[in-house]
């Protein structure tokens, strides 16, 4: 599948939209090469979308629920596939993960209404999920008119009923579909020091062949558990698994995550801005 709208062999740098991308970008020119948009912030603040008057845009989402097993309303995918005709982004990155999930059943007489959560959630790794995600891209990917790419989830816990690893899930999966990947290499850091593996050894188990995006974040450790944190820089670790994954492949975008914080600051983002930059034009 085509993904792209970039020359072949480059890689772009784009930054997640915050309140303060814009004056970054213009105290910057030519240092940022798109902006990456939540779906659900243009949904609730479609004014946020008028952003690609002054530089191209590739829509974020994590609404779909591709790895559950309750579907997203046929609104919500009408609403998705608008903004990505809106944005004209070249492809839409959506979770391996679910964000609705079965009612809780009060009542013995009726069933219960599903279950918004408020977070992404890294599903059961197991061949039933698996064919579960195939279902659903089969479902969801003629609706849109730019292609999906599945971005892999955090893992904070043994999730109950999981038959593999998540590396061999994401495997599964692409085996199964004819779908991108976006890497989110901070995601896979957590995973991989949540559950105990080897994330330089794991990552070359992937089908890094299949790398549409990165995704680059920071991360905190809380009671013991390592979590994603978008208001910190990514950490030293997470640059090597970039070096690795640059060895084999080069991704069309790189996005740095950094937009939890309103106040992160302008000299670090730049410095991270100008070491990917060289990373990819090194490759």
């Amino acid at each position: 599948m085509k993904y792209l709208n970039t020359p072949a062999g480059t890689t772009s740098i784009g930054l997640a939209y915050s309140p303060s991308t814009l004056d970054f970008i213009d105290a910057n020119p030519g240092l940022v090469d798109y902006v990456e948009v939540p779906f659900e912030q243009l949904r609730h603040s479609p004014q946020v979308g008028s952003i690609q008057e002054a530089i191209p845009v590739i829509l974020h989402c994590a609404s779909m629920s591709v790895a559950g097993f309750v579907p997203p309303t046929d609104a919500t995918l009408d609403a998705i596939d608008h903004e990505a005709e809106r944005t004209r982004t070249p492809w839409i990155g959506e979770h391996l993960a679910f964000v609705t999930a079965d009612g809780l059943n009060l009542d013995t007489d009726t069933e219960g209404s599903p279950t918004a959560l408020t977070y992404t959630v890294c599903p059961q790794m197991s061949e039933e999920t698996v064919q579960r995600v195939a279902d659903n891209l089969a479902s969801l990917q003629p609706r849109f008119g730019a292609p999906l790419i599945l971005e892999n989830s955090p893992q904070y816990f043994a999730v109950p009923g999981s038959t593999m690893p998540m590396v061999d899930f994401i495997g599964a999966v692409l085996s199964r579909c004819d779908v991108g990947l976006l890497l989110d290499l901070s995601h896979f850091l957590i995973t991989m020091l949540n559950t105990g593996a080897d994330a330089n050894k794991e990552i070359g188990k992937l089908p890094l062949e299949r790398v549409v995006e990165i995704h680059i974040s920071g991360l905190n450790v809380q009671s013991g558990v390592v979590w994603d944190d978008h208001a910190t820089p990514a950490p030293a670790p997470v640059f090597g698994l970039l070096e690795r994954v640059l060895e084999r492949v080069r991704p069309r975008a790189l996005t740095l995550e950094y937009n939890w914080s309103p106040s992160f600051p302008q000299a670090i983002l730049k410095t991270h801005l100008d070491r990917v930059r060289q990373m990819v034009g090194s490759v």
